[in-house]
């Protein structure tokens, strides 16, 4: 007779069709003129389109059925449902987890040439650029007894597009911190503290022979570059990854 009815998931299936249901939403609209009053105006039951339901859910026609009813609608009473049907076909939500961005996380290593290493994935907010991870490390001693005992291991650094480790001091005299107290003071939150002092040492005395930001692009940049390029174009590409 023409009336609409219904539509089961199984005919969705049998006729390639999306199990889905109108969306409809209340609109009010204000137009506002200088000089003149808002004028209002009210929409009642817009459709706006469809949106696919998932089976088995509270706004699924399959649900608070029972076994017998399941069955003469064709459907298996022990289908979980969870799914959607697109087109006639059976689609499945799959769940994904990912680390956050910018946020730092530290990590305890159990054996390896690490001792701790941390991450962090940094991501401009309302930007499509990728993000860029950044990982900062501990060196591991070279007994397992003493291993977790990081006091006085050098740490450093892995830049992206870096094909080699950049000792961490050598990084900060890059970002323009040169003298030491300006490296430590954005490392070491107590300056009497001798355990946190000591462990920072054998980085600075790695870096000592590298006392100027221009060298120490320099030589992230040697590390990251095709051989061949100018000093210029070195420094230049080591600012652009930091």
């Amino acid at each position: 007779d023409g009336a609409p009815s219904p539509m089961m998931p199984n005919e969705a299936r049998l006729r390639n069709l999306t199990y889905s249901a109108p969306l409809y939403v209340d609109i009010t609209k204000t137009i506002v003129k200088e000089g003149e009053d808002p004028i209002e105006t009210q929409h009642q039951k817009t459709f706006i389109g469809k949106i696919p339901i998932m089976l088995r859910s509270t706004y699924c026609l399959l649900s608070g059925l029972t076994d017998r009813d399941l069955t003469e609608l064709n459907e298996c009473p022990l289908d979980p449902g969870g799914y959607f049907i697109i087109n006639g076909s059976e689609k499945v939500l799959i769940a994904q987890e990912k680390m956050a961005t910018n946020t730092v996380y530290v990590f305890a290593m159990k054996d390896g040439k690490y001792a701790y290493k941390s991450e962090i994935r940094s991501c401009l907010e309302h930007s499509s650029r990728p993000t860029s991870t950044l990982w900062v490390n501990m060196m591991a001693r070279g007994g397992q007894a003493i291993k977790k005992a990081a006091i006085g291991q050098r740490i450093i650094a892995i830049l992206p597009y870096i094909k080699q480790e950049i000792p961490i001091m050598i990084v900060f005299r890059a970002l323009g911190f040169v003298a030491d107290r300006d490296i430590l003071e954005h490392i070491i939150y107590d300056f009497d503290d001798p355990e946190l002092m000591e462990m920072v040492k054998p980085s600075l005395d790695e870096a000592f022979v590298i006392q100027e930001q221009n060298i120490a692009l320099n030589f992230i940049g040697a590390r990251g570059a095709r051989p061949g390029v100018t000093k210029e174009k070195r420094i230049k590409y080591a600012r652009e990854i930091l």
